[in-house]
């Protein structure tokens, strides 16, 4: 995975922050963003937003003076929003939840259906929608909106993906090395593994 990089995605917290009403109030699930950044500006999502957020907060001690006083405006403006069209947060998120679960569940799907070695390659990037799953997840339960299939829904995708992951003393972290400890192994243990086979190599 390429090095993390701070001040791209404050520079893409930002471009969400100004755009997040207008997607709020839309039925899109994917808003694009205007702005240049490396590797390209991303969508606005629910989960890409709490993505970015996670980080961001874990990082803002490392950031300048002025880069932390953008953060903190951008996350009182995308606050503001979220409180002025909570209803329409919520449907986004209960949405957003259900979407990345269903690309989880494909991709395990096409596991079965292929070689798990040359599926489980692509791990590092799919492990990406996991975490915007554990924050979304986080997120909706904060605001009781965390239904007990969910729930039941989640821990049948983890029992699923342990068929294929190893973790423990064989894991190792799947992204950059500054993000290590904002990714603790409990609870991001899908961000610690190897898959079974790759495992058995070592």
């Amino acid at each position: 995975m390429p090095p993390y990089d701070a001040g791209r995605d404050l520079r893409i917290l930002r471009a969400m922050a100004d755009q997040f009403e207008p997607y709020l109030i839309t039925d899109d699930l994917f808003w694009p963003l205007s702005g240049r950044v490396p590797g390209g500006m991303p969508r606005l999502t629910i989960g890409g937003m709490l993505l970015r957020r996670h980080r961001l907060r874990a990082f803002r001690p490392t950031l300048s003076p002025d880069q932390q006083a953008q953060l903190d405006d951008a996350l009182a403006a995308i606050q503001a929003q979220q409180d002025e069209w909570r209803l329409h947060y919520h449907q986004k998120i209960s949405r957003d939840w259900e979407m990345r679960r269903q690309l989880l569940e494909e991709f395990l799907r096409d596991c079965d259906e292929a070689d798990a070695r040359d599926c489980f390659e692509n791990w590092p990037s799919q492990a990406r929608q996991r975490t915007m799953l554990h924050l979304l997840t986080e997120e909706a339960a904060t605001r009781d909106l965390l239904t007990d299939e969910q729930q039941r829904a989640l821990h049948r995708l983890d029992t699923n993906l342990r068929r294929y992951l190893m973790t423990g003393e064989a894991g190792q972290f799947l992204w950059s090395a500054p993000l290590a400890d904002v990714y603790p192994r409990d609870p991001f243990w899908w961000l610690w593994v190897v898959p079974h086979e790759a495992a058995a190599k070592h």
